[in-house]
């Protein structure tokens, strides 16, 4: 989810507040990267002043709630991320997203693929990128996508705002069957948006995904050594 550290109508303190009322253990903000200042992405100069509020706030609320230092960071035409190896690690969950050619025709496959083979790399967002109606989102060789995924242990996201649902509960069947784990989300970027989870939610329903396959089912512990399993790709 997203803060008004970027483009988000949210403070730190409310998402703690919220995710408390909803009988949340623990979320991540995940603030869009200094690589996309059209969406006021973050500075690491930011970036360490916002960690810096989230270690008061975790001191605050003692083991009540846990709130991750997260990052989405932007996937390049390439398939790199804009974040350097040495500035990933700062980060407890890294979203990978893409936000450019989000309606060129021609296959993406590679561009993906690298994506999700990125060291320090956690969770693959949006993958279209899918807009309704207004965009279609990128096209690949999805399957490809996800046997590469599945193999390096990257999540792959459900998307539960209603304009994106990205990926669709079609896609995520055929990501289930590859073996990949997901992350069900509500992308919030103000707290009433919160209840998108519950889109998610129903798309890894339709899709039969089983709750141990979703990382933000898991014990934080456990979260947070998977988490550390994506250095020793």
């Amino acid at each position: 989810m997203h803060s008004v550290w970027s483009d988000g109508r949210q403070t730190l303190e409310q998402i703690v507040e919220a995710g408390l009322a909803r009988g949340y253990r623990y979320s991540a903000v995940t603030d869009h990267s200094y690589g996309l200042p059209v969406a006021r992405g973050v500075s690491m100069a930011r970036l360490a002043q916002q960690h810096r509020e989230i270690d008061a706030l975790n001191a605050r609320h003692g083991k009540r709630f846990r709130l991750l230092k997260g990052i989405e960071a932007n996937i390049r035409s390439d398939g790199s991320v804009d974040m350097t190896p040495e500035e990933l690690r700062q980060i407890e969950i890294v979203v990978a997203a893409p936000h450019s050619n989000l309606r060129a025709a021609a296959d993406q496959t590679p561009r993906m693929v690298r994506a999700v083979s990125t060291p320090g790399v956690h969770i693959l967002g949006h993958p279209r990128g899918r807009r309704g109606a207004a965009r279609p989102g990128i096209t690949a060789e999805w399957d490809r996508v996800f046997e590469r995924a599945a193999a390096t242990r990257v999540a792959v996201e459900i998307d539960g705002d209603p304009s994106r649902q990205d990926i669709d509960y079609e896609l995520a069947r055929r990501a289930a069957a590859a073996g990949c784990l997901f992350a069900l989300d509500s992308d919030a970027h103000a707290v009433a948006e919160l209840q998108y989870a519950h889109t998610a939610i129903a798309h890894a329903r339709l899709a039969g995904i089983p709750a141990d396959r979703v990382v933000n089912t898991w014990p934080l512990p456990k979260l947070l050594a998977w988490a550390a399993e994506a250095w020793n790709r």
